[in-house]
């Protein structure tokens, strides 16, 4: 699947187009990301921006931050992984991960400033999703204590849906379905026979 660049392209006003080509890394993604993005409460009802409105209306959520993150990396030549952290008593978070020189590393929209990107220094994606860990706490009871993160995905290639998503207005059939069939990994399993598991049926977007 080759990325959309003749739609995505004529999809952009200059101004966005010269932004979209100065936003060549994970670095600068995930700067412009915390800069210059409100987080999307969705005051006004659901939403699943694609990520051309994400630029245009500077309001993401995760999941449309990912989104907007999936398709620069997309564009710039890196593969639009995505991987699910799951909280079974909190809310999910969205990362794009990469790597470089071995190392992996992450891109994200959070209101929490803790659970944003973090840079391509872990040995491996468990390592990465580890350091989210201690700072994964409950929004319901705002403990820092009550650390809620069990485990996460499988990166999820982005790119099995197509490439209209990348100048979708609204990408609701990533969003509902992109957990479908994908293996999640617990973070403190058992042991062997325990650490795998499907994405919960009751967390299934409606």
């Amino acid at each position: 699947m080759e990325f959309p660049s003749q739609a995505f392209l004529a999809a952009l006003t200059a101004d966005e187009l010269a932004l979209v080509g100065r936003l060549d890394s994970p670095e600068r993604i995930q700067a412009w990301l915390a800069d210059q993005l409100q987080y999307n409460f969705e005051a006004d009802g659901e939403t699943a921006m694609g990520p051309i409105r994400v630029l245009r209306t500077r309001l993401a959520h995760c999941f449309e931050g990912a989104i907007f993150a999936a398709a620069l990396f997309w564009y710039h030549g890196l593969p639009p992984h995505l991987v699910l952290l799951e909280a079974p008593q909190d809310f999910d978070h969205n990362l794009i991960v990469y790597t470089r020189d071995g190392k992996v590393g992450s891109v994200s929209q959070s209101r929490h400033p803790e659970l944003r990107g973090k840079p391509a220094v872990y040995d491996s994606l468990r390592e990465l999703v580890l350091a989210y860990y201690p700072d994964y706490y409950s929004d319901w009871t705002h403990d820092p204590q009550d650390l809620t993160l069990r485990g996460f995905s499988e990166p999820i290639d982005l790119r099995k849906f197509g490439a209209a998503w990348v100048t979708d207005p609204e990408v609701w059939e990533i969003y509902r379905t992109y957990t479908e069939g994908v293996r999640l990994e617990k973070l403190f399993p058992s042991g062997d026979e325990d650490r795998f598991y499907a994405y919960p049926e009751e967390h299934m977007k409606e």
